[in-house]
């Protein structure tokens, strides 16, 4: 379910994880029978809530998205598709996201304000 929250199309995730065998049979029925605007707006709430957190919890992501909005967003989204959403609160949202920047090899942006 994580998985299909942060997929670039989260009805066909869910599609996709319905027509896996190893799930129980009424699991599957039940991705199945998922509302597809009901699907679509929980991705979308997911990804704003996991916005308003690292936004939140970090004052580097804060200046960066303030700096520059439009290269910020579309970090977010890189991350958000790659990174589960296991973050309860900001600041563990931040961590997540603060390794996720580190992890990569050649960083779209420095997120440290200027």
């Amino acid at each position: 379910m994580a998985r299909a929250m942060t997929a670039e199309d989260p009805v066909a995730a869910l599609r996709a994880a319905a027509r896996d065998p190893a799930l129980p049979p009424a699991l599957r029925r039940a991705l199945l029978g998922a509302d597809e605007d009901g699907v679509r707006m929980s991705a979308l709430l997911v990804a704003r809530l996991r916005f308003e957190r690292l936004l939140r919890g970090s004052p580097e992501a804060e200046a960066w998205f303030d700096r520059d909005p439009a290269e910020f967003s579309a970090a977010f989204r890189r991350y958000h598709a790659e990174v589960p959403p296991t973050a309860f609160f900001p600041p563990g949202e931040a961590r997540l996201f603060r390794g996720w920047i580190e992890a990569r090899s050649a960083p779209a942006r420095d997120p440290r304000p200027r």
